[in-house]
């Protein structure tokens, strides 16, 4: 049996990883059908990641490792 996922169907690139990782971890082999990303929505991710940090949306070092410590 074989798997082929679209991933241009996955929007989100958290729930991407996560089905990669799902995958992977339980050893099921698949195949990803994933186009290049072009110019123009490279750009776009660059500018969408450029307004979450102006907005103040991200996590610095220190309070990663202050996080990570509670786990």
């Amino acid at each position: 049996m074989e798997l082929v996922i679209d991933f241009d169907k996955i929007k989100d690139p958290s729930k991407r990883e996560w089905l990669i990782n799902s995958l992977k971890l339980m050893h099921i082999s698949f195949q990803t059908t994933e186009k290049p990303q072009t110019l123009a929505q490279y750009n776009h991710d660059l500018e969408k990641g450029d307004a979450e940090i102006d907005r103040g949306e991200f996590t610095t070092a220190a309070d990663l490792k202050a996080e990570a410590g509670k786990w």
